[in-house]
């Protein structure tokens, strides 16, 4: 399937040897691949004399916006070819024209107006090769995550939500859990309630996978990568309160008699700290191997309590950060998009230095990274689909100072 985005201006900047952004590295190399005879298609307008680079830039001068209706018009009006329609076949109407600069620039129309009639003509006047060409296949890769996860009941029973099957996976006390979709729980109350101690439950995410639910007060929950969720099946006390270890973007159902309680852990068993909400949306992120954990409010108000000291409430795009030492500080202006990118599919990178960028990738692709030479500072900027393989993610990040060696699922990081 083609991805979901406009290659064009991409595309052109790439023949005019302009800088691209990671982020457009990578679409730009997933592009390539997608289909035989692109890389080539590129490589031999940017390639070209000065005459058909000449036409590129005059032909880009008509407008950016422009329809490849207005493109073809222009075109013959140029006397390049008679645009074809459902009755006249296409009839060249300078066949001196036809020529190698003219068929670059023809295509070079297809790829800034995107696929028009142009690109349909040239396509179809364009010799067939001689035996089909298959794109290149990187030996070492690595596929991206996907929704995985085990469910543990409260008797123990453990499930396996990326092989089972939709539909109602278990009753227990009050409440029923279901498999409604890839990727999403959903648990439901009985009629009555139960009188019987809480039954709990624990959703985990390996490594590249992840997982959504929504519990049984309404709360919507999506569960990051290697990151572990408990809560009760039903909520039957005057306070909702779960455990979380890892990350997951929490949207609170609002209930002002009972408050929505985090419980935080680091994955060493020790609590981070605590978040008291009444409906609310925000982003929690606590795993071993980060500097920090941190709390981001997206909208509504949240209270964050670490273990030591008064709490703090947070307003809307600030962010509690408390790091190894426990010293907590709080950070504002933080930029929300990129905070929950990963919950929207995507790697969100605004100035993130190489080690956190990399404990990312680690994460989703279920990877060892390794450091080799001095490696000079590194900022990466853009966003990056996640539903990419390694590869196609590492040749975006890539720069002259920047190289990566994958083999097996070990990525070596070098000068």
């Amino acid at each position: 399937m083609e991805p979901s985005f406009d290659i064009d201006p991409i595309a052109l900047k790439y023949i005019r040897e302009e800088a691209l952004t990671p982020e457009e590295s990578v679409l730009l190399h997933h592009w390539l691949n997608a289909a035989p005879g692109r890389e080539e298609m590129l490589e031999s307008i940017k390639n070209g004399d000065e005459e058909t680079l000449a036409q590129l830039r005059r032909l880009q001068a008509i407008g950016e916006n422009l329809s490849p209706q207005k493109v073809v018009a222009r075109l013959e009006q140029e006397g390049y070819f008679q645009a074809p329609d459902s009755s006249v076949p296409a009839t060249v109407i300078h066949p001196q024209f036809f020529s190698r600069r003219l068929r670059a620039l023809l295509v070079a129309a297809s790829v800034t107006m995107i696929v028009g009639t142009a690109a349909w003509w040239v396509m179809a006047h364009r010799p067939s090769p001689a035996s089909p060409v298959t794109p290149a296949v990187v030996a070492s890769d690595v596929r991206p995550g996907s929704n995985r996860a085990v469910l543990t009941l409260a008797d123990g029973r453990q499930i396996a939500l990326d092989s089972a099957g939709n539909g109602v996976l278990a009753a227990q006390q009050s409440a029923t859990v279901s498999k409604l979709a890839a990727g999403q729980l959903a648990y439901k109350n009985a009629a009555t309630a139960s009188v019987l101690p809480p039954a709990y439950n624990v959703l985990s995410t390996p490594r590249a996978g992840q997982f959504s639910l929504t519990l049984a007060d309404g709360t919507r929950v999506w569960l990051n990568n290697a990151s572990t969720l408990r809560y009760p099946v039903a909520f039957t006390g005057q306070e909702r309160s779960v455990e979380l270890t890892g990350e997951a973007y929490f949207e609170v159902a609002k209930d002002a008699a009972r408050p929505f309680k985090v419980i935080v852990h680091r994955g060493t068993g020790d609590e981070g700290g605590a978040i008291e909400v009444l409906g609310t949306s925000f982003n929690v992120m606590a795993y071993a191997d980060e500097p920090a954990e941190r709390t981001t409010l997206v909208d509504g108000s949240i209270r964050f309590s670490p273990r030591t000291g008064a709490g703090v409430l947070l307003r809307p795009a600030e962010q509690s950060v408390i790091d190894d030492k426990g010293t907590l500080s709080i950070l504002k202006h933080v930029n929300i998009s990129e905070v929950s990118a990963w919950k929207n599919g995507y790697f969100h990178f605004d100035h993130a230095g190489l080690e956190a960028t990399m404990r990312q990738l680690a994460r989703w692709y279920d990877i060892d990274v390794r450091y080799e030479g001095v490696l000079p500072p590194q900022e990466f900027m853009g966003r990056i689909p996640r539903n990419l393989s390694l590869s196609a993610v590492l040749k975006g990040l890539e720069s002259d100072q920047i190289h990566f060696k994958l083999e097996g699922r070990v990525l070596t990081v070098m000068p």
